[in-house]
């Protein structure tokens, strides 16, 4: 289930990292961002927890693991747990599970109601882990859980097919069986810090009943809804056995509702077990309250990038604008890369010499992959739209005139920031803190102009209008591009994130914990 890099059992890390899906496997802006607080406090000893979905997800690193991480422990989420091989017929007859499935029915009426306190945490956490847990086994044979799942049936909608939906109860419980394992084996650290809610905030609730140690998250993009946009894209969940539509969305079916609100429960548990929560900007806290975080433990510290080695390749003023429109990024549906694509057809119309680059990795989804190089040819683009694969985005800005991202979903793009470190404006749609990266947000803040533009998703005309006013007008282009460095420099300085995060970890000492004694004996 683990794939560990060795370590020293008796040194305790200063921070625990919980990464799901990102670093050091993963690239993209959240596994550029832990690299950063990794290697901006060498004097800070971490060990980081990785989640992916299955063990094909953790074969090759992207990234060096640096020197002062103690730990690397790596899980599949996917995996089964190892549990003591018994007949069948004593998982339906264990005794004193009754009162432990009856917990698990009210906390999960709990979970479906909303209302979900810190109560409810502890309870899983009782279940899961305290005298007699329900065990994955139980789950899969125990008559209770049958009659659990035979119950919450008849309560959905009809015309659900049982057979699915026994499935999903399956696949969403799975996890949570493997992270419960995770949270009792994980080696002991000061603080344990989640870049994400989810699967990993839901571990680092568990590794705080556990341990006592502080529980910081923060968040880039808004997990749950992330997940959302996933989920309304899925082939997996099934639509012919689930006529009936409910909730506010209607083309959500019954079964998508079903993962949207767990997720959202675990998003909720993990901001009740969190001492402090963090993001990026105002629009993001503003949905953390909303999903259930306590207003009063949040705080916003934006990225930040390292200035001087984008500072080195910037071009000389004067100099000719390329016609290379670059978009880095991975190539997933959240980028909505196909609209880039689309936006291209148009801006070839007006300027046969522009190149689009597609630069960075092509594999995270490559079914998505394989329809966009179609598009690309569909449209007669194969000369046009350049897929360039994984790059240093340093070596790419002196060949751009313009960075930009079309996606549905972001928070505070670093790649957008560092493009202004290397003074180059930015095209992006009018999500997450983009406007704000764009236009500023402070009245001084906003005084100092436009480093490019911010246009509607899904709009490939709009975006093209936008990139062509920059292409055809050296003028414009200069002034976004001097907007660009100034905003980077006053209020994106990596120096300054880092400076944030340590003051963060020495408020959050983990002094005030439990004794490991105390620990070994919960």
């Amino acid at each position: 289930m683990s794939v560990e890099l060795p370590y020293a059992p008796d040194v305790e890390a200063d921070v625990c990292l919980l990464l799901e899906g990102t670093f050091p496997f993963v690239r993209g802006g959240v596994s550029t961002w832990v690299k950063q607080i990794i290697q901006g406090m060498p004097e800070l000893r971490f060990s980081i927890i990785f989640l992916g979905a299955s063990q094909e997800d953790m074969e090759t690193p992207a990234y060096e693991i640096p020197e002062n991480v103690l730990h690397v422990g790596c899980y599949s989420l996917l995996d089964k747990i190892d549990e003591p091989v018994k007949a069948q017929h004593e998982w339906f007859r264990r005794r004193g599970m009754h009162d432990k499935f009856e917990l698990n029915d009210q906390l999960h009426a709990a979970l479906r109601s909303g209302e979900i306190s810190d109560d409810t945490l502890k309870g899983f956490a009782q279940i899961v882990s305290g005298e007699k847990p329900i065990t994955e086994r139980d789950l899969q044979h125990h008559r209770l859980a049958w009659e659990g799942i035979r119950k919450k049936y008849m309560e959905a909608p009809e015309g659900l097919d049982f057979n699915h939906y026994f499935w999903t109860v399956r696949s969403m419980h799975s996890p949570l069986f493997v992270i419960t394992k995770i949270a009792q084996d994980a080696p002991l650290a000061k603080r344990y810090h989640s870049i994400s809610t989810g699967y990993a905030g839901y571990l680092g609730a568990l590794l705080k009943k556990r341990t006592g140690r502080p529980l910081l998250i923060s968040e880039h993009g808004i997990y749950t809804k992330e997940r959302e946009l996933d989920l309304a894209q899925v082939n997996w969940i099934p639509e012919e056995f689930d006529p009936f539509r409910i909730g506010l969305n209607e083309q959500m079916s019954y079964l998508r509702l079903v993962w949207i609100r767990f997720f959202k429960s675990l998003g909720k548990m993990s901001y009740l077990a969190a001492d402090e929560v963090f993001t990026l900007y105002e629009g993001n806290r503003r949905r953390q309250v909303i999903d259930g975080a306590d207003e009063n433990r949040l705080r916003i510290i934006p990225n930040g990038v390292a200035i001087n080695p984008f500072a080195a390749v910037r071009r000389p003023r004067g100099a000719p604008i390329p016609p290379v429109i670059g978009l880095i990024g991975r190539v997933v549906p959240i980028k909505d890369i196909k609209t880039f694509i689309r936006a291209m057809r148009v801006i070839r119309a007006s300027m046969p010499e522009a190149q689009g680059w597609l630069i960075g990795p092509e594999d995270e989804d490559p079914a998505y992959t394989d329809e966009c190089k179609q598009l690309v040819s569909s449209l007669d683009l194969d000369d046009v739209v350049i897929f360039k694969g994984f790059q240093r985005p340093e070596e790419m800005f002196p060949q751009m005139a313009l960075s930009v991202l079309t996606s549905v979903s972001e928070g505070q793009p670093l790649v957008s920031l560092e493009g202004f470190a290397a003074g180059i404006p930015g095209v992006t749609t009018d999500v997450g803190s983009c406007s704000e990266l764009i236009y500023g947000v402070t009245a001084e803040d906003k005084a100092i102009g436009a480093a490019g533009a911010v246009v509607p998703m899904a709009s490939p005309t709009e975006f093209a209008e936008a990139v062509l006013y920059f292409l055809t007008d050296q003028e414009a282009w200069q002034k976004a591009s001097d907007a660009a460095i100034e905003r980077v420099e006053a209020y994106y300085d990596e120096r300054q994130m880092i400076t944030s995060y340590r003051e963060v970890y020495q408020q959050h000492s983990g002094e005030k914990s439990v004794t490991d004694s105390q620990q070994k004996a919960s």
